[in-house]
């Protein structure tokens, strides 16, 4: 399940940001703008700069260890079936190439993302608009913040 998303710009790309419940012994939600200083240290201690034209990242945890899978698009205008997309995995902070790559609900709500932007007509109005309606099987219905 995810909390409603989060937007941003970290080192002009702009990430929507995804938490799950649980992430919650990693990250405040009393402290305001507590995720975004939680990826903008994610992003400079891997040395990550330009990455991509924009992220999803799914914030979620395992036990004691706090995960995320960042998404990466890129060349959306040069490809006609849509943008490349790879993706990263970290565990506390350091990227771990032993994970998996995301789960099915991480991948329906990506589904929803990507037909989100197919309906916007330039980057920016996508990053700056509505974000899709989850279904509530994996949507919690509220912001992460209290």
């Amino acid at each position: 399940m995810f909390y409603s998303p989060v937007t941003m710009v970290i080192n002009g790309t702009p990430v929507i940001a995804y938490t799950c419940p649980g992430v919650e012994q990693f990250i405040d939600r009393r402290e305001s703008k507590a995720i975004d200083k939680y990826v903008h240290g994610l992003y400079a201690k891997n040395g990550i700069v330009k990455n991509g034209e924009y992220n999803i990242l799914i914030i979620w945890n395992e036990k004691k260890d706090i995960l995320v899978d960042m998404w990466i698009y890129d060349g959306l205008e040069t490809r006609g079936s849509g943008p490349l997309v790879n993706v990263r995995v970290f565990r506390n902070g350091v990227q771990d190439r032993s994970s998996g790559v995301s789960a099915g609900n991480g991948l329906a709500m990506l589904g929803l993302e990507e037909q989100q932007r197919w309906k916007c007509n330039s980057l920016k109005e996508y990053i700056e608009g509505k974000r899709p309606e989850l279904p509530s099987k994996i949507s919690v219905g509220k912001s992460f913040y209290v």
